[in-house]
């Protein structure tokens, strides 16, 4: 593991963040991709098991937020809304979803699965990890590629 003052500091002032509500709550871990060094397990709200991931587009220089929520041990992306079209960015609906543009931004619903998300972060993006009060910065553990995978029962600090 690697130690951050950051987290440390986060899971020590942060009721949820290092344990979720019970036996039952879920809870995301963050870990290195592809080695797996695990940095960071974070408690989801009770009763509602979702978090976002926000970040600057790197092309367009834009704020997204990408909404998911945990079913067991899948992640399931729900939502995306970004002010400004860029490279990876939905343009239509998903099968079942939904593609509008709401309060200025374009809003994409969805309903898709993933066993993990990776991702690569970097600084300059401002990658945030939110759930509930509890925010993360996934850059914290410097610019590289990210893991973000479903995990059940307690959720203790790694």
């Amino acid at each position: 593991m690697i130690a951050r003052p950051g987290a440390a500091l986060l899971a020590a002032l942060v009721p949820g963040l290092a344990a979720g509500a019970g036996p039952d709550s879920a809870c995301v871990a963050l870990a290195a991709h592809p080695d797996g060094e695990s940095f960071l397990r974070v408690g989801l709200p009770a009763g509602t098991p979702t978090f976002t991931v926000s970040y600057v587009h790197s092309v367009t220089r834009t704020p997204v937020v990408e909404t998911y929520r945990v079913d067991g041990e899948t992640i399931v992306q729900t939502e995306i809304r970004f002010a400004q079209h860029g490279p990876g960015l939905p343009t239509q609906a998903d099968a079942g979803g939904t593609f509008a543009r709401r309060d200025g931004q374009f809003v994409a619903t969805m309903a898709r699965r993933f066993p993990s998300i990776v991702m690569r972060v970097h600084a300059d993006q401002r990658p945030q990890l939110a759930a509930g009060a509890v925010r993360v910065d996934l850059a914290e553990w410097g610019n590289r590629a990210v893991a973000v995978r479903a995990a059940s029962g307690p959720c203790p600090a790694h």
